[in-house]
């Protein structure tokens, strides 16, 4: 097995994060993940997954139906030191809601350390906006992430 490519910066690593879920993409999305056993991923109305077992495992459910997520990301904001780095983005998923296409937006937060191996994905946080960040919620059984 090669060794894995070293990222150069957080931004690189949330970019491809949102390509290879855009893309249903297992392979690409592990890639990303720090090796810390510790690593933690919580989708939009989901339990916390702590271990890159579990991480994968969330993952590999979410894109199970062969597709991707139509996700786009906006309104970033971070905090970046030497090797550390947060993240707080807005997240605009389109899903098929019960009567039309609708868009939902998810507020996330994205964690990552760097290493070895250069920058890699730590925590990543994502919960339905509500208030004013949020139009419209989930349609029912919708799988936002």
């Amino acid at each position: 097995m090669p060794p894995p490519q070293v990222i150069s910066s957080a931004e690189a690593v949330e970019e491809a994060f949102y390509d290879a879920m855009r893309r249903g993409d297992l392979a690409a999305m592990m890639a990303l993940w720090s090796d810390e056993e510790e690593v933690i991923c919580i989708h939009p109305d989901g339990p916390r997954q702590v271990g890159l077992a579990a991480v994968r495992a969330s993952w590999e459910t979410i894109f199970g139906a062969g597709a991707g997520i139509d996700v786009r990301v906006r309104a970033v904001r971070t905090h970046s030191g030497a090797v550390l780095a947060v993240h707080s983005v807005i997240e605009e998923i389109t899903v098929q809601g019960r009567r039309a296409v609708e868009t939902v937006q998810c507020v996330a937060t994205n964690v990552f350390v760097k290493g070895p191996s250069g920058w890699r994905l730590l925590i990543h946080h994502a919960t339905q906006a509500e208030g004013g960040e949020a139009p419209a919620s989930a349609p029912s059984g919708a799988v936002l992430h």
